[in-house]
């Protein structure tokens, strides 16, 4: 048991070691599996949409029916642009790359067509040209999306200020850009990025970058850009770590104050797509939408027609237009829900793994496994409880997978290591006393394995020895499968007595038996079971006598001789690992035997030594005489044993207290 417990807190230190280390490295499946475990607590408890003044203006497969193939010539998007801004709204964001000039523009129908009537191309509008117009002295936000490579990169269009240490060196970098045309993009007031990933991987979006870096500069998101504008600011303030550079904290546009993680991103709380307010782009155009509820409004327009393949997932497992995700972390700085997971989560989270690892460990090893299990569920309940309230009531985002998941992992293999050593040292026990001893002292045995080793401890037994008398005569009487059924009988039958009253059969020696008491367990009143034993032997002989069961002819009477000793003998495990015999050796057990032989000598079926008849006060016993044991200098008395003085009760060991323990 002992071994088991130092194996299996072993193995559990090992696995809750690996376990700490593996989140430490923190593979990118460990990071997508915490990412997916994370994004339940938002579906349990999605982002409550609260009426904000953002609107998203699709350009949806109404709209393409209506107005033709995407791209739209430019003067449509000039002449949508001039009906919501007369229309009142705050700001128009249009997340959308112009990055190409209008397909219908002179220079292009000049280039593609070979068109060079120079009348003909006068008279086509210049719907980049008009665009830009449209766009100019016009709170009107455009995009660019950062590539990889290097090449140019955008304007600048918003002031920054920072506080505290530079975070440039600790943001998601670029080197090029996909930019609106040059006039298209001096035109606007407002110029982001419209990255909804950073560096995550996978399309479900959870982090968006606010600020990008790139040669020095800061470039800010889309959508910060739309906000801006919608509210009439100029520059963004970035708070950094007063101690640490390349660290953000939070930023701050207008009225309001944006945390974000250290790379500059927002994490993303995602309310139904449903809640987000959208009007088609074909209704504005044609006039059918209402357009009151623009006034006032920040007016993202974007794609949403499948085929444009702007379609993204957001953390509820929903597909939306990432137009919409833009406006919905527009609507959540506006309403400030927010969700946070600040660098040092992850640190105690690996402190959780390590610390929960061990402690479910040291309790299934020295309390026991049952425990363990019971210590994990209560665990489990506890921190899946902290950190919902840390999530409804702080916004703080604590994976409790990967900590509970170690736990279990450490505490299941703790256990199912306990159980393979217990059950593999209970199948070497029965295999070594299961024939010996009574079921009630092989399950003690089970309960103290570490006390069962190979070689021999001294301590006081009570040692029997039975044989019957005239053997040889008898078998010469009888064929080879009549001796094997006589021996068979014999012994079932007095063999009984031994393992009900606690003693462990040593040996069967042709006709002879061998046992003894208080090993391998402590049993009380060893001699007086002996002897109890003894004379139920005794008895059984008469009665097998009496009904003929041995088939002996002419009415023959079996007839047996009983020595019984008690003293210091060395008792365990004869033999090797792969065969062992549990058995008594040393000097009582020879005068046992040869106590056993004398009965001959005082014609008496029992006889017990001097030592034996002492422990005996509920039992009449008579001096028999001194007998000259061979090998002894010195003769020994030795006793009748007649039966029992009054009514003999004996406690089995299974009924003695649970500390007698294994020698």
């Amino acid at each position: 048991m002992k071994k088991a417990r130092r194996g299996g807190f072993i193995i559990g230190i090992a696995i809750a070691a690996l376990l700490t280390l593996l989140r430490w490295l923190d593979p990118q499946p460990l990071q997508d599996l915490r990412a997916a475990s994370l994004d339940i607590y938002q579906r349990l408890k999605p982002r409550v949409a609260v009426e904000t003044p953002v609107i998203v203006v699709a350009v949806d497969e109404a709209s393409l029916r209506q107005e033709g193939q995407w791209p739209w010539p430019r003067h449509k998007i000039a002449e949508l642009t001039d009906r919501l801004i007369s229309a009142g709204a705050a700001s128009v964001g249009f997340d959308i790359l112009f990055a190409e000039p209008d397909r219908l523009s002179p220079a292009v129908v000049r280039h593609d067509l070979g068109v060079s009537d120079p009348v003909l191309l006068a008279a086509l509008p210049d719907g980049d040209a008009e665009l830009a117009a449209a766009f100019a002295g016009r709170p009107v936000a455009l995009a660019f999306a950062d590539r990889p490579g290097t090449g140019a990169l955008p304007p600048v269009k918003a002031g920054f200020a920072v506080s505290g240490e530079p975070v440039a060196g600790g943001l998601t970098q670029f080197d090029a850009a996909i930019l609106p045309l040059p006039d298209l993009a001096e035109a606007a007031a407002g110029l982001g990025h419209i990255s909804l990933s950073g560096e995550q991987a996978g399309s479900t979006v959870r982090q968006v970058p606010l600020l990008l870096a790139g040669s020095g500069n800061l470039y800010p998101a889309f959508l910060l850009e739309a906000l801006r504008l919608g509210a009439g600011a100029s520059t963004y303030l970035v708070v950094g770590d007063r101690l640490y550079a390349g660290q953000m904290q939070s930023l701050r546009i207008a009225d309001f104050e944006v945390p974000t993680d250290e790379r500059g991103q927002i994490r993303f709380y995602a309310a139904p797509g449903s809640s987000t307010p959208t009007l088609s782009a074909g209704d504005v155009l044609s006039g059918k939408a209402d357009l009151a509820q623009v006034a006032g409004a920040i007016v993202l327009v974007g794609v949403s027609a499948a085929g444009l393949q702007d379609i993204r997932v957001t953390p509820l497992g929903e597909a939306v237009p990432g137009v919409n995700i833009h406006a919905q972390i527009i609507s959540q700085i506006i309403t400030g829900q927010f969700l946070n997971r600040p660098a040092w989560v992850d640190g105690a989270e690996l402190l959780a793994i390590a610390a929960l690892s061990l402690l479910l460990v040291a309790i299934a090893t020295f309390v026991g496994p049952l425990a363990g299990l019971v210590a994990a569920g209560l665990l489990m309940a506890v921190i899946a409880g902290l950190c919902w309230y840390l999530f409804t009531a702080l916004g703080l985002l604590f994976d409790p997978v990967s900590p509970l998941g170690g736990a279990l992992l450490t505490v299941f293999a703790t256990t199912a290591f306990w159980y393979i050593v217990i059950e593999r040292e209970r199948r070497y026990i029965r295999q070594a006393f299961g024939r010996y001893v009574s079921p009630a002292l092989l399950a003690r045995i089970e309960q103290s394995p570490e006390a069962l080793r190979l070689g021999g401890v001294n301590r006081e037994i009570t040692v029997l020895f039975m044989d019957v008398r005239g053997f040889t005569s008898l078998s010469e009487a009888l064929s080879p499968q009549e001796t094997i059924r006589f021996l068979n009988t014999v012994h079932g039958a007095l063999s009984v007595p031994v393992v009900a009253l606690d003693g462990t059969l040593d040996k069967y020696i042709g006709d002879s038996l061998m046992a003894f008491w208080n090993a391998p367990l402590d049993v009380g009143e060893h001699a007086a079971k002996a002897a109890e034993a003894a004379l139920r032997m005794r008895g059984a002989l008469l009665e097998l006598n009496a009904a003929n069961a041995f088939g002996l002819p002419d009415g023959q009477q079996v007839r047996i001789g009983i020595g019984i000793h008690t003293g210091i003998a060395c008792v365990g495990n004869v033999g090797t690992q792969s065969r062992l015999n549990y058995s008594a050796v040393g000097d009582t057990v020879n005068t046992a035997a040869r106590i056993e032989a004398a009965c001959k000598d005082f014609a008496t079926d029992i006889l017990v030594s001097g030592n034996t008849a002492r422990l005996l006060p509920q039992f009449r016993t008579r001096l028999a005489g001194e007998v000259h044991l061979r090998g002894k200098s010195h003769a020994d008395e030795v006793f009748f044993l007649d039966g029992r003085s009054a009514e003999v009760s004996l406690p089995l060991a299974s009924e003695r207290p649970s500390e007698n323990v294994l020698s």
